[in-house]
C-alpha cells in the first residue's frame, strides 16, 4: 500500500512529532507496570526518533522549552539506566550462563542479587520521571505545538528541495569523525586497519579508544536515524547504506558492551575475573570477534568510492530516477552480533533481519541497538 507523503518541511516534521510523540506515550502504562522489558526499550526508541525529527527539522521549527529535543534527551537518559540493566540481565543469563560450568553458574548468582538490588533503584526512578510533573508537561506543550506548529519561512519550502541541504551536512560530521583513524595505518597512499594486531594489543586499542569508538557508535546511530526519517524520499535506494550503517553500530556496541559489562561484573564482584574464568574467557572472544567485524566495516568506510556514493544519492531525492555510475558499490560482508546470540567458538553466526526504510508508522519497531551506553543517549 503507498504512503502518502507530506512535502513540504514543516508538514513532515509535524507529522513525524505527532507520530513518534504518540508512539512513545503508547508504552508508558506498560513499562510501568514493568511485565515485560520490551515495552522499555521500544518507548526509548520512539523518544530516539523523536529527538532526531527535532534534530533533523530544527531549521524550520520552534519548538517550546519544555518539549525541546534537549527535555527529550533528559527523559531518555532517566529510562536508559532501567534498560541497561535489563540489557546487562539479558546478557547474561541467556548468552553466558549457558556455557559456563556448575560452579560458575552457582558463583554468578552473586552477580545476580547485586543486579537485582540495582534494577529495583532504577526501575523507581523511571516510574518517578513518568509520572513527573516535568514529563507531563513535555507532552503536553508537545501536543500543543501540533495543534498549532510555531515555524519560520523553510518550513514552506517542499522537502525535495531542500533535503540535501538537511542531510549531507549530517553525513559530513560522520565522515569526519576520528573514530575512523582508529588503529589505521597508511599503505601506498591509502588508509588501511592494522589487521595484524595481537589478541593483547586488540584489548589494549579497545580500552584506549573506547570513548572514541562510542562517540562514532553515537554518531552513527545518529545518521542512521535520521537518514531513516527521510528515506521515504529516496525510493529504496538508501535501504543498502542504512543496513551497512545498522551493521555498524551494532558491532561498535557489543565492543562497547564488553567493556560496561566488565565493570558491572568489577562493581558486583571485584574479583570476578579469578572467580569466573569462563566468563572472562567468553567476553574477550566476544570482544576480538567484533574488533574482526568492525576492522571490516572500518575498510569499506574508509574507502573514497563508498562515501562518495552516499553523497551523491543524497544529492538527487526520488524515487529511482537517478542512479549514480558510483552506486555499483559492493557491499561489505554483513557483521554479525556477537551479542545477539552465545560468544562460543561453537556458535552460529545470526543473520541480520533487514532494516526496514519506511516513513513513520504506528507498529512496533524491531530495533538492534545495544543500550549498554556508557553515557546513555536518545
Amino acid at each position: 500500500m503507498a504512503t502518502t507523503v507530506q512535502k513540504t518541511v514543516g508538514a513532515l516534521a509535524t507529522q513525524a512529532i505527532e507520530t513518534y510523540l504518540q508512539k512513545a506515550e503508547s508504552y508508558e502504562k506498560p513499562v510501568i507496570k514493568d511485565r515485560d522489558p520490551e515495552n522499555l526499550h521500544q518507548m526509548r526508541i520512539s523518544l530516539r526518533r523523536l529527538r532526531t525529527v527535532m534534530q533533523v527539522f530544527a531549521p524550520g521549527i520552534f519548538l517550546p522549552k519544555a518539549g525541546s529535543e534537549s527535555q527529550v534527551s533528559a527523559i531518555s537518559r532517566h529510562l536508559g539506566k532501567l534498560r541497561d540493566l535489563d540489557v546487562i540481565a539479558a546478557v547474561l543469563q541467556e548468552q553466558y550462563l549457558p556455557d559456563l560450568p556448575h560452579i560458575e553458574r552457582d558463583i554468578l548468582s552473586i552477580v545476580f542479587n547485586y543486579l537485582k538490588k540495582k534494577r529495583k533503584k532504577a526501575y523507581k526512578q523511571t516510574k518517578s520521571t513518568l509520572k513527573s510533573n516535568r514529563y507531563k508537561a513535555f507532552k503536553t506543550s508537545l501536543y500543543q505545538w501540533v495543534l498549532n506548529p510555531d515555524c519560520n519561512q523553510t518550513a514552506r519550502l517542499e522537502i525535495d528541495t531542500v533535503l540535501p541541504d538537511l542531510t549531507l551536512p549530517l553525513v559530513s560530521h560522520l565522515w569526519l569523525h576520528p573514530g575512523w583513524l582508529v588503529e589505521v595505518k597508511s599503505m601506498t597512499g591509502k588508509l588501511k586497519p592494522d589487521t595484524h594486531l595481537s589478541a593483547d594489543e586488540v584489548d589494549i586499542a579497545v580500552v584506549t579508544h573506547s570513548d572514541t569508538l562510542h562517540s562514532l557508535r553515537k554518531q552513527v546511530k545518529r545518521v542512521r536515524y535520521q537518514l531513516r526519517v527521510v528515506s521515504a524520499f529516496y525510493g529504496d535506494r538508501l535501504k543498502e547504506d542504512l543496513a551497512n550503517l545498522s551493521d555498524l553500530q551494532d558491532t561498535l556496541g557489543t565492543l562497547q558492551d564488553t567493556l560496561v559489562m566488565k565493570d558491572f561484573l568489577h562493581q558486583a564482584m571485584p574479583k570476578w575475573e579469578t572467580k569466573l574464568p569462563t566468563l572472562k574467557a567468553l567476553l574477550k572472544d566476544s570482544r576480538h570477534r567484533a574488533w574482526q567485524q568492525w576492522q571490516t566495516l572500518q575498510q569499506h568506510y574508509l574507502t573514497p568510492k563508498h562515501r562518495e556514493t552516499l553523497r551523491q544519492l543524497l544529492m538527487h531525492p526520488g524515487a529511482d530516477d537517478f542512479l549514480p555510475e558510483t552506486n555499483s558499490k559492493k557491499a561489505p560482508p554483513k557483521a554479525h552480533q556477537p551479542l545477539a546470540e552465545k560468544p562460543s567458538a561453537k556458535a552460529s553466526e545470526a543473520k541480520k533481519p533487514t532494516v526496514q526504510e519506511s516513513p513513520p508508522t504506528s507498529e512496533t519497531d524491531s530495533d538492534t541497538d545495544s543500550d549498554t551506553d556508557k553515557t546513555a543517549d536518545a
